[in-house]
Parts: C-alpha cells; structure tokens; sequence
C-alpha cells in the first residue's frame, strides 16, 4: 500500500478551503471594484447645481427649429 502524507486531509476540508478561497477573491474584487464606483457617486450632501448640465439656446445650424 502506497504511502502518500501522514496527514489526510477530508474532502471536508478541502472543500471549506476552496470556499474560503473563493470568499476572499470575491471580497477583493468587491473592494477592487465596487468601492471606487460607491465613492464616486454624488451624495445628498453636495448641491444640486453642479450636477446640472448647461445648455446652449444658440444653435449651431442656420436652420431655424421648430417648437
């Protein structure tokens, strides 16, 4: 009979460890990715004129628009 390591590991074990793997790859594509995209979206605390686009009433063209 072949020996292969004193310690066995269960598929138990291997299996929580994989998960654990996989939990921590998650949290830093979380962190990686999400929390730029949450910090850079306008809070209730910054007024609402700068996020107010300014248009133009000077048309570019000659054509006159119609209303």
């Amino acid at each position: 009979m072949p020996r292969y390591d004193d310690r066995y590991e269960t598929a138990k074990w291997r299996t929580a460890w994989l998960m654990l793997g996989f939990l921590v790859l998650v949290a830093v594509g979380i962190v990686t990715v999400l929390r730029p995209e949450l910090e850079d979206e306008p809070t209730e605390d910054t007024p609402a004129e700068t996020a107010e686009v300014e248009t133009s009433d000077e048309s570019g063209s000659d054509e006159p628009v119609q209303e």
